[in-house]
């Protein structure tokens, strides 16, 4: 390997981010390399359910879907609120359809779900048409790169996100069809978010990408305020003529990133390992600009599952509060025993996670303890089990809700007195307490007997649940994905996509495909800002 290498674009991260801006920066003549620290492609997109919410899109047209641009402004308004930056958002809006047009030409084969818009009251809500994502593909179309993308735990991502909505859902594995699945496996085909990484992957493979895996980026390079390259761990200098693009995700697998950002004791990351906040760090180091979302509702609840950690790293934080916790025969509780939420949508949980009693000095929500019974057991999947297996010796169990509130530090009387009123509420069909089931929000629109079980069958179950997240803060980039500098000025040569950038155009609330349409949308952005960048103006 030379010493010093050139290439137009350099893209750290390799992501649905880094990806789309590598296979766009090829598509319009640029010539880029992708370097991603991990030995595997993919970072946390590969882990990801592999959707993307695109307003207004031309796949919903042609299947005779209603949607405008300004529905689509004031839906992103009412779920972004406070965090919105309004020129970013105007700009995912407008660009976000012209991406996927832009992509499917270069051959992703995009398709609708049946997924909806989480809040169905808010204005410019839909019921459909805005979701998509891609069907699987065989890791034979792979080539070289069949087994350098990083594939999940379990068995969900042999199929696309929108055959397992119809199969019945991530908690209802009994209705799955094993004949299908195990063709799948067979076929080697990868669906969700590792699907996605895969089709970007074999275009820029195509289009002579250079790829290379187990390259961390240790700082940039810069000359008269420009951003020249960057400088790998292991000493290699590569050298840029347009641009550099930090796509290489957020910081919620590093702690003390974290503990900096976020108010969130006992945070564990549903990220790779790999995601560490490397492009945030190198990023300040030559004075970008940082943005915290303020009120950020990308918060979930979950837990680590032993069976899925990878040899000498740790599982990632299981999503629970799209699993678990909306099923029937489930509870969650803090230390004092009592509920503080509803359950079946997770961004009602966010605000009550950071309450902060300023008589007791504690976030008193935190910890907090799933509680579930046999019926939930039998009837229903959990951490991704068969729903009837045993229930690993990790959860604690006993024959009593006290047993179990004793092992998991609850106050067992007040655990006792929740589960009899909420078992009443079961029994009548309506939660009296936080009326789960009944509102127009959450990923799907349960009706109350479709969440509400009681919980009153021995042995009974428990486990300390964890807040994870999508990073509260990100480096600040403008319209154009430029990073900014802390005087306010783009710093040239430099660009943040995907979740390294602050997700100033969709603010602080949460609806399923966000993060991943962003990362696409402006990793085009990024490439033909490069595209029709000259080298020694920056502009």
């Amino acid at each position: 390997m030379p010493e010093n290498e050139k290439y137009d674009v350099v893209v750290i991260g390799s992501g649905a981010a880094g990806m789309a801006c590598a296979v766009a920066s090829a598509e319009l003549g640029l010539s880029c390399l992708v370097l991603e620290k991990a030995e595997k492609l993919g970072g946390g997109t590969a882990i990801s359910a592999g959707a993307l919410w695109v307003g207004a899109n031309h796949l919903n047209a042609a299947a005779g879907g209603s949607d405008s641009p300004a529905e689509v402004i004031d839906y992103l308004r009412y779920v972004g609120a406070g965090g919105l930056d309004a020129g970013r958002m105007r700009t995912f809006v407008e660009e976000a359809p012209e991406a996927l047009k832009f992509f499917e030409a270069c051959g992703i084969p995009f398709q609708l779900t049946q997924r909806i818009d989480h809040y169905g009251m808010a204005p410019g809500a839909k019921a459909g048409g805005r979701i998509v994502d891609t069907p699987p593909i065989a890791g034979a179309d792979l080539g070289e790169y069949r087994d350098r993308v990083l594939l999940p735990a379990g068995r969900l991502f042999r199929h696309s996100g929108n055959a397992m909505m119809k199969l019945g859902g991530p908690n209802n594995l009994a209705a799955w069809d094993e004949t299908l699945l195990t063709e799948h496996e067979g076929q080697d085909l990868r669906g969700f978010g590792a699907g996605l990484v895969a089709w970007f992957v074999r275009l820029a493979a195509a289009r002579g990408v250079g790829i290379r895996t187990g390259a961390a980026v240790e700082r940039l390079t810069t000359e008269n305020g420009r951003v020249t390259g960057v400088v790998t761990t292991a000493g290699e200098r590569i050298e840029v003529r347009r641009g550099v693009a930090i796509a290489c995700g957020g910081y919620e697998s590093n702690p003390d990133l974290v503990a900096n950002y976020e108010a969130l004791p006992g945070f564990q990351s549903m990220f790779p390992d790999s995601v560490t906040g490397d492009g945030l760090v190198m990023a300040t180091e030559i004075g970008a600009a940082v943005r915290v979302i303020g009120n950020n509702l990308s918060v979930f609840m979950g837990f680590r599952n032993p069976d899925d950690a990878p040899t000498g790293g740790n599982a990632p934080c299981r999503l629970s509060g799209t699993q678990e916790l909306t099923a029937r025969h489930t509870m969650v509780v803090n230390r004092y025993g009592r509920r503080f939420t509803d359950e079946t949508f997770f961004q009602a949980a966010a605000p009550s996670l950071r309450v902060f009693d300023v008589d007791t000095r504690e976030q008193p929500n935190l910890p907090c303890f799933l509680i579930f019974d046999a019926q939930y057991a039998r009837g229903h999947s959990f951490a991704g089990r068969k729903p009837g297996a045993p229930i690993p010796s990790w959860v604690a169990s006993g024959s009593t809700l006290s047993a179990v509130a004793e092992a998991l530090g609850i106050d067992p009387a007040g655990l006792q007195a929740t589960v009899d009123r909420f078992n009443a509420d079961a029994r009548q069909g309506t939660d009296s307490a936080f009326h789960r089931g009944e509102t127009a929000r959450g990923l799907t629109r349960f009706a109350p007997g479709a969440t509400l079980g009681p919980i009153e069958q021995a042995p009974f179950y428990g486990i300390e649940l964890h807040p994870t997240s999508l990073a509260s803060a990100g480096v600040l980039a403008d319209q154009r994905a430029r990073v900014l500098h802390v005087r306010g000025m783009p710093i040239p040569g430099l660009y943040a996509i995907g979740n390294a950038a602050a997700r100033t155009e969709t603010g602080s609330g949460y609806q399923t495909g966000f993060s991943l349409a962003s990362a696409m949308t402006f990793g085009l952005i990024a490439a033909r800002d490069m595209a029709q960048t000259n080298r020694g103006t920056g502009t």
